[in-house]
């Protein structure tokens, strides 16, 4: 276990690449696809790999720090509080797994953080590159019947695409911000050429998957990118002002020739873009989400603090008839699928991380790994009045937090190394005055 392999430029030892691989890299949907064509095997595996990891989380809760301690064991804590509910209500141990797996993200930002911290792997640059690279081959192998159109597509298994000549569900193509972001940084960083093709595609498949959710976000996180990055003097404005000189140029110079390669083409993705500003259009995703919203909403004010829990997991579904019996609401936004299930608790619980994330955006002494990083997660908080999140994006969530703790280390022994060299200073000052004197 302790050879090591290269991949993508980056070394491993084989031990820990089969525990990221494991634990991490499968956990992303078109990923996974490439190697399980099965939906029910990919989430059996996500809730047994929950389960374990759970289970490994406490057996290692001496090695965690403070902080982790707290976390878990508050976790434990409402986990108890529905295995005692099953078992007075249902005569069961855990009625429905998926109470677990809804609150299961806080577990896994935790267990991320955790062995990063004991493999001390710089692991962003290898993350950008994985997900370019894994797009390009999975719409390589299924991208066929991609179009502009936005025709349905029946499939007997959905798995990670968007039910549309789109392909990939909107929750794969929201991933692609990170490589968006980090070739954007090397780009200003270094100004070398070779960032700009790989920045383009991704800024490209952003743009022709029309997830109106993914634009949004974007420009979320390209706007905390920015304000975070000359805040931690990581970039400076006039950089960026020549980027987005050269960006605006280039794009009226795309935008000349689709007019006239494609005419209607630019108008399209207007209309597109304006449908963000207007969510409640009839017939459109954005209006089943208020729908949803409203309607949940309602159940909420009736049990707010813990939420419905089991019962709201058997419940039938208020608005469609489609989905199977006992499956569960089948929730479009985050938010409202932790307030129904969990309640204000396990909303705060859960989505406390990204409100903690947000206000270190605008924090000082952030590496530029913690501030790209930052920037994508904080888009998560829009995200999810779109779509659940999906469960790898809370372990780069926990990625990020690796960072933060790894610039907050630095900080304190620099300030350690400053003290020490003054104390230094001053007994030497002092001893050479008592010499003097003497």
């Amino acid at each position: 276990m302790n050879k090591i392999i290269t991949i993508l430029s980056y070394r491993f030892y084989v031990g820990e690449f089969l525990i990221l691989f494991l634990t991490f890299f499968l956990m992303e949907g078109i990923f996974s696809w490439i190697f399980i064509r099965n939906s029910l095997i990919i989430e059996g595996h996500q809730k047994l790999l929950g389960i374990l990891i759970y289970g490994f989380m406490l057996y290692k809760f001496g090695d965690l720090k403070k902080s982790e301690r707290i976390i878990i064991t508050v976790f434990s804590l409402l986990m108890l509080r529905l295995v005692l509910e099953s078992l007075v209500k249902y005569n069961s141990f855990f009625k429905q797994l998926t109470m677990f797996t809804v609150m299961f993200p806080i577990v896994y930002i935790v267990f991320i953080k955790y062995i990063m911290r004991k493999m001390d792997v710089d692991l962003l640059e290898f993350l950008a590159k994985f997900y370019l690279i894994t797009y390009l081959v999975f719409m390589a192998l299924f991208g066929r019947g991609f179009s502009f159109s936005l025709e349905m597509v029946e499939m007997g298994d959905y798995g990670p695409f968007s039910g549309d000549v789109r392909i990939i569900h909107a929750s794969h193509i929201f991933m692609m911000i990170i490589p968006l972001l980090w070739y954007l940084n090397q780009l200003l960083d270094t100004k070398k050429r070779k960032y700009i093709l790989p920045l383009v595609i991704c800024f490209g498949l952003i743009i022709v998957h029309q997830h109106r959710s993914v634009w949004s976000s974007t420009c979320v996180a390209l706007f905390f990118y920015f304000i975070s990055s000359i805040r931690n003097k990581i970039q400076n404005l006039s950089r960026i002002a020549n980027l987005t000189i050269a960006a605006f140029i280039a794009v009226l110079v795309v935008c000349f020739f689709i007019a006239n390669l494609m005419p209607g083409f630019i108008g399209f993705l207007s209309e597109r873009f304006s449908e963000i500003f207007n969510p409640a259009k009839e017939g459109s995703t954005g209006n089943f989400r208020i729908e949803q919203r409203e309607v949940y909403f309602q159940y909420f004010l009736d049990r707010p603090i813990f939420g419905w829990t089991f019962e709201g997991f058997e419940m039938p579904n208020p608005l469609v008839d489609w989905w199977p019996e006992n499956s569960g609401q089948h929730f479009h936004e985050g938010y409202m699928e932790m307030l129904f299930y969990h309640g204000i608790v396990g909303l705060v619980f859960k989505y406390g991380f990204l409100v903690y994330l947000l206000f270190k955006a605008f924090s000082k002494n952030l590496s530029r790994e913690s501030v790209i990083l930052i920037a994508f997660c904080c888009s998560g908080l829009l995200f999810s009045f779109n779509y659940v999140l999906p469960l790898i994006f809370w372990g780069v969530v926990g990625m990020c937090m690796f960072y933060i703790e790894k610039d907050n280390d630095k900080l304190l022994d620099g300030n350690l190394n400053v003290y020490e060299k003054s104390a230094e200073e001053f007994a030497y000052l002092n001893n050479s005055k008592t010499i003097g004197q003497v």
